[in-house]
């Protein structure tokens, strides 16, 4: 394989946009992430209708925004993750432009509780979330990144927490446990589920007194930028006039058909090792193979004639010309072809002629 049939110029598949928007109840993240898709909605040129997964039961709010946009907006109302996986089905089958989740965290809560019953815990221990969170990278998390199309989706706050230090005396010994302390804030959503998107932002409702009275604002703080056109910026009481410019850097780039994966194969080795083992007699198998046409003065052919019979030979004993697909054979079909090409040239160094013997040799012997 050349390069220009494993890679292609760097372009995008298609103009979209993948945004989420987190944050404690009363920031605002539903009503901003919605003037968002009504307006990434407009410049992206969209027509066909919005799709929210709506567990919030705030989408009736909605329903004078999209009014007035003109947007054809419906609702499903669902904390299951089937659902919403049908949902990227039906946006993956070009059947509505933009999915909205409204909100990401109640689906996941519900997988985790489905996780429980089923399982009959009633605490999540430490080997629970090593099969869960995979399970949801694979459920959710891959299925996100691969679905092409419009995404936005919000999720609840939560807290981090970190450890503080133990205090120990001279002879290292604990005198005082460390407590665990607030240190930042998160979706609560499995994992980097929020940093999967293009856009990540997060809502914080802000208080304190002005002029004596009480005062709150909504705040737009943007965690990640793919763009870097607004990254790291903060925006008080945020319109999608603020998050524009990614918008408009994604119409900016250039749209074609991007190369894909070469191989299905798996490369990943076992813990017997079996991997390597299986590799190195592939590679020896292969350079047998190699110096069989050597030997028989075929191995790098210079008239076109020759050229010729070698890619008729290889086809009739490894049944392709590509030099990739024999590669990617396994061991044992490798070795059964080589034991037939030495055969084969056995007889065509027997033969009278050549050529006849080369075009004649039937396809009952391909491997």
């Amino acid at each position: 394989m050349n390069l220009q049939d494993f890679a292609t110029p760097l372009v995008a598949n298609n103009h979209f946009i993948k945004a989420s928007f987190g944050g404690f109840q009363g920031a605002g993240k539903s009503r901003t992430a919605t003037e968002f898709v009504i307006g990434a909605y407009k410049d992206l040129k969209c027509v066909k209708p919005i799709l929210i997964i709506d567990n919030e039961k705030g989408s009736r709010f909605l329903i004078p925004l999209f009014k007035k946009a003109g947007i054809e907006a419906i609702a499903k109302d669902t904390t299951n993750l089937a659902d919403v996986i049908e949902a990227l089905n039906f946006l993956n089958k070009k059947e509505i432009d933009f999915l909205f989740i409204d909100s990401l965290t109640k689906v996941y809560y519900k997988y985790i509780k489905d996780y429980k019953e089923k399982n009959k815990k009633s605490f999540m221990s430490l080997p629970d979330w090593g099969k869960i969170l995979p399970a949801w990278q694979e459920g959710f998390s891959d299925r996100f990144v691969n679905t092409e199309g419009n995404i936005v989706f919000t999720g609840r706050g939560g807290f981090e927490y970190e450890k503080e230090e133990d205090t120990k005396d001279d002879e290292g010994k604990v005198t005082e446990k460390g407590q665990f302390v607030k240190s930042g804030f998160k979706m609560k959503i499995a994992g980097e589920t929020p940093y999967e998107t293009d856009l990540n932002i997060w809502m914080q409702l802000e208080k304190d007194l002005k002029d004596g009275k009480p005062h709150q604002i909504n705040v737009a703080y943007v965690l990640k930028d793919r763009s870097d056109t607004i990254n790291a910026k903060v925006f008080e009481m945020p319109k999608y006039k603020n998050f524009k410019p990614i918008i408009n850097f994604i119409l900016g780039l250039p749209v074609g058909e991007v190369a894909q994966e070469s191989s299905d194969e798996n490369l990943t080795p076992g813990n017997d090792l079996d991997y390597y083992d299986k590799q190195l007699k592939r590679k020896i198998e292969i350079e047998k193979i190699e110096a069989i046409f050597e030997i028989n003065e075929y191995g790098s052919p210079r008239s076109n004639e020759d050229k010729k019979a070698k890619a008729v030979i290889i086809q009739k004993i490894f049944g392709t010309t590509s030099k990739t697909e024999i590669e990617k054979m396994d061991y044992a079909k490798l070795n059964y072809c080589r034991f037939e090409l030495e055969d084969f040239f056995k007889e065509l160094n027997l033969s009278n002629d050549k050529k006849e013997y080369i075009e004649s040799y039937g396809l009952e012997k391909v491997c």
